[in-house]
């Protein structure tokens, strides 16, 4: 094969890997779309509740979730090898920490519905929160379910089927909204019990197509998917090792942004509007950067597993390259006609001059962050954990916030020095995993 050929080949099986995920992680954002929607029927109350308690919870799940997929990097080093039978030990690896991991909801409802009442600006707000949190919590296991087969999937490089399951579950969620929340084919209208009722059932719903995809005929004649084990002790401390620093680093990131949100409304109402404006505009991108993310992860374990470590290495340079062009481009449209695209969420002149300084600064932003998120990916499918979620922790906390509140508070810089202060912890973070790619850290890495 010529290395024109080679690259091409290369392109081909990044582009047709990330596709798939890109249109997976759009349907999962809109899970909470449609939540939202259907409640802004109930009223403001309700939405703010649903809006609250959805955030609190889903930091804490992402961080089940992401322990659990952690796993992909264990499948796709089997998968490369070509060890077949090893890749049915490790889906049964994954449901015996998950199954661990869901001992933790002896004590997460409690501790969500406290976050819950503790965050929420009115008694009302915190009631309707507490509600729908109480509910939502169990869906916790269910998605650790899904989370092991995904990676069983995505590990062996099919990232079609997932995506098919999840916008199948978009389907089962829209219509169990309309049944539950506002109370349809002779239910009752449950209102915010409705939604959480309907996203557990769409869970549900999920985890039945997941297990007939992981227990078909193929899947356990050739990896032995359905013969249940139990992990050893020995292979679930190995597992989390993995894992748990994965969860962390995706909870710290998604704390520390959270508390740099909570930081930019303090400043005004107004920039508090235009950030959240901006941050939806924001999330279309970033939906391609986890996308390419999930895929270095995935090509770059197989690549391992194969002892081919100079394809793992190119694997994530073209992955990393296709991200910031993707991004990149995006972010053009933020720069060309920003105060066109706040005008279409708000007419109100602070809100859009906020939000034009916001996206501005958001369009240079998206290429750092581009190669952050991929490189961190990869880093993943590597192995190598331990070190994103430290640099995480010490450049989120260590630097990240202190720098955010003196902008801010101190320095009175506002909505621009807030930004500035997110720019360019997304640089150091990038810079920081492109160095620990280079060094080639992961490429000796015994992931067991």
């Amino acid at each position: 094969m010529t290395t024109e050929t080679a690259k091409k080949s290369l392109n081909a099986i990044v582009l047709a890997m990330a596709a798939p995920l890109i249109l997976q992680n759009i349907s999962q954002t809109l899970l909470g779309v449609i939540d939202t929607w259907f409640v802004s029927k109930l009223g403001s109350t309700e939405v703010a509740a649903v809006g609250l308690a959805g955030i609190i919870q889903f930091t804490f799940l992402v961080m089940f979730q992401a322990t659990v997929r952690s796993i992909v990097a264990l499948v796709g080093r089997a998968h490369g090898a070509n060890d077949h039978k090893k890749i049915g030990d490790i889906v049964w690896r994954g449901f015996s920490v998950a199954a661990l991991l869901s001992v933790s909801l002896l004590v997460l409802p409690w501790l969500l519905r406290s976050l819950t009442e503790l965050a929420s600006p009115t008694p009302d707000v915190a009631a309707l929160g507490v509600t729908y949190i109480s509910i939502r919590v169990f869906e916790t296991p269910f998605v650790m379910f899904s989370a092991v087969v995904w990676a069983f999937l995505v590990g062996r490089g099919d990232s079609r089927t997932p995506m098919l399951i999840m916008w199948a579950m978009v389907a089962v969620n829209v219509f169990l909204d309309w049944v539950l929340v506002l109370g349809n084919l002779g239910m009752p209208a449950l209102g915010v019990a409705g939604a959480a009722y309907a996203t557990i059932l769409a869970n549900v719903f999920n985890v039945t197509i997941s297990a007939f995809v992981l227990w078909s005929r193929h899947n356990r004649e050739t990896y032995h998917t359905g013969s249940p084990r139990l992990a050893t002790w020995t292979d679930v401390k190995n597992t989390l090792a993995l894992g748990i620093p994965a969860g962390l680093g995706d909870f710290i990131e998604i704390a520390s942004f959270s508390l740099f949100f909570a930081m930019i409304g303090q400043i005004s109402t107004e920039a508090l509007a235009a950030n959240n404006i901006a941050v939806q505009y924001m999330s279309l991108s970033f939906t391609v950067g986890v996308a390419f993310s999930m895929t270095a992860s995935s090509l770059v374990s197989q690549y391992v597993g194969s002892e081919d470590l100079d394809m793992a290495e190119r694997a994530a340079n073209r992955a990393i390259v296709f991200a910031v062009l993707v991004m990149g481009g995006i972010g053009l449209s933020y720069l060309i006609a920003p105060a066109r695209l706040m005008g279409v969420f708000s007419a109100d002149p602070l809100v859009i001059e906020a939000g034009v300084t916001i996206l501005r600064l958001i369009a240079v932003y998206q290429v750092f962050d581009a190669a952050g998120i991929v490189l961190a990916g990869a880093l993943l499918g590597g192995g190598d954990t331990r070190f994103t979620m430290l640099s995480r922790l010490l450049l989120a906390w260590g630097f990240f916030m202190p720098l955010t509140y003196a902008m801010i508070f101190v320095w009175d810089q506002g909505v621009w020095g807030g930004w500035i202060a997110a720019l360019t912890y997304l640089v150091l973070l990038a810079f920081v995993y492109a160095w620990r790619f280079r060094r080639g850290t992961w490429k000796t890495l015994e992931v067991v």
